[in-house]
């Protein structure tokens, strides 16, 4: 378990003593002493935050999480990494405005990365906004021709909307027929459609009959019937 490790500071309280003689006045501190209101603040790096942020991630305690890793973006506000680790942790923890906002700032830290653009499109799309996700999605794809989360998460959005010819045209630019099938397939699995669910992990092993993940799904679903 990661603990936080303070840099104490240590002052030197010098008291004047009296051996007999009438000098009352108080013995000169040394010059490295230091008063308590001059003492310098422990410093805490970065690295410290992300892992006490990480270790709380871990337990399912997002909002202690995104306080730790709030912390390390102030000391560190360029780390690109840290402010993903931030954003995912709001979206776990439901706090939608506040992940909308840090995965804006992902964008900027990241430099307008593909990996951004379609994790914010994501989160407008869990946030109730379609209008919003489907103009970041086409964004990235403008920025990012060949970007493949922006173009697999915009395809998953067009399944959901029962837009399935447009999904496959967006996706395949970035994956193999096999695997857009099986893409699909999983969004009407979870939408609980087993039959089109079936349908399209039987077209993904038509593509490719060495599919391993396909054939497994199917046959949980078999297994279900």
């Amino acid at each position: 378990m990661t603990r936080l490790r303070l840099l104490g500071v240590g002052l030197l309280l010098v008291a004047g003593c009296q051996t007999g003689s009438n000098n009352n006045s108080a013995q000169t501190p040394p010059p490295d002493s230091a008063d308590i209101a001059e003492a310098p603040m422990p410093t805490i790096k970065a690295d410290t935050y992300i892992a006490a942020g990480d270790l709380a991630a871990s337990r399912g305690q997002y909002p202690r999480a995104a306080a730790q890793y709030e912390q390390a973006a102030k000391a560190n506000p360029a780390d690109a990494a840290t402010i993903k680790k931030l954003a995912l942790v709001y979206v776990k923890a439901n706090q939608m405005p506040a992940a909308l906002d840090t995965w804006k700032r992902y964008l900027t830290a990241s430099k307008n990365s593909d990996d951004a653009f379609g994790s914010l499109g994501y989160a407008y799309e869990l946030a109730g906004k379609p209008a919003e996700a489907e103009a970041t999605y086409k964004l990235g794809i403008e920025a990012h021709p060949d970007g493949a989360l922006t173009h697999v998460n915009y395809g998953l959005m067009l399944v959901r909307r029962n837009k399935v010819d447009e999904a496959v045209k967006t996706m395949a630019t970035v994956l193999q027929p096999p695997e857009v099938n099986y893409n699909i397939a999983g969004v009407y699995a979870q939408l609980g459609r087993p039959d089109l669910a079936q349908f399209y992990y039987k077209r993904a092993l038509e593509c490719d009959p060495g599919f391993v993940p396909a054939r497994q799904k199917l046959s949980m679903l078999d297994s279900d019937r």
